[in-house]
């Protein structure tokens, strides 16, 4: 798939998810810090293929993430690096989007340093949902190619055991949330995101969303957003 069609499915996905938060095609900083690997930035194929280089070198055992997001198919490559090698993820500020979707839940242990450091706010499924119910309309090529990535990413969250309605179920009612919503410990946990610890550091004003999961409904939520089978 071309890095235009992908960069389009990106800013698909960020439209469609209402997000204020776009973020420029700045280059990403990837450097070794002794056994970690140090990311900020946008997930890109370059910012994607630099973290695997580094990783490649050996004795990586951490990743310390501060994304926005990005592409979500360089995000897939590196949440399967991520998941292969074992590594931990610590997010001291922000993983957002794609960083939330797949690279966040891919680790082993997960550390963040503060209560709101992770965001969710759609992902491909997401995307599909919105088209199939005329809430947003995109051409048959790029449903195509998100159908593709759909697939790509339930793939990825079977490998891992989490449940990919994490990434959107925030948006849709009852809780339609208009940007990113974060989680607690205990509700990522039961979307099959264990190993969370969270530091108590301060989030800034424009943080996510922190949602309370209504455990007692989310089921029918599901069969009622009736979710578009890639």
């Amino acid at each position: 798939m071309s890095r235009p069609t992908l960069a389009r499915l990106a800013c698909a996905l960020a439209f469609a998810a209402a997000s204020a938060h776009a973020q420029a095609p700045a280059a990403a900083g990837v450097q070794r810090v002794r056994d970690a690997i140090v990311f900020e930035g946008r997930i890109d194929g370059p910012s994607a293929a630099r973290f695997r280089d580094l990783l490649a070198e050996g004795g990586v055992r951490r990743l310390v993430i501060t994304s926005r997001g990005g592409l979500v198919k360089p995000a897939l490559d590196m949440a399967d690096a991520v998941r292969e090698h074992g590594l931990d993820v610590e997010v001291p500020r922000t993983c957002l989007s794609s960083c939330a979707n797949y690279v966040f839940p891919a680790a082993r242990r997960k550390l963040l340093g503060h209560p709101r450091a992770v965001g969710w706010h759609g992902n491909m499924a997401h995307v599909l949902y919105l088209h199939r119910t005329g809430q947003q309309t995109w051409s048959e090529a790029l449903v195509q190619d998100a159908r593709q990535l759909a697939r790509e990413e339930a793939a990825l969250f079977r490998r891992l055991g989490v449940d990919g309605f994490v990434c959107w179920f925030g948006k849709i009612a009852p809780y339609d949330v208009d940007e990113f919503y974060a989680l607690s410990p205990g509700d990522m946990a039961r979307f099959g995101i264990g190993d969370v610890t969270v530091g108590t550091g301060e989030p800034g004003p424009d943080g996510p969303t922190l949602l309370t999961v209504d455990w007692s409904r989310l089921e029918a939520d599901r069969r009622a957003a009736s979710p578009d089978t890639p």
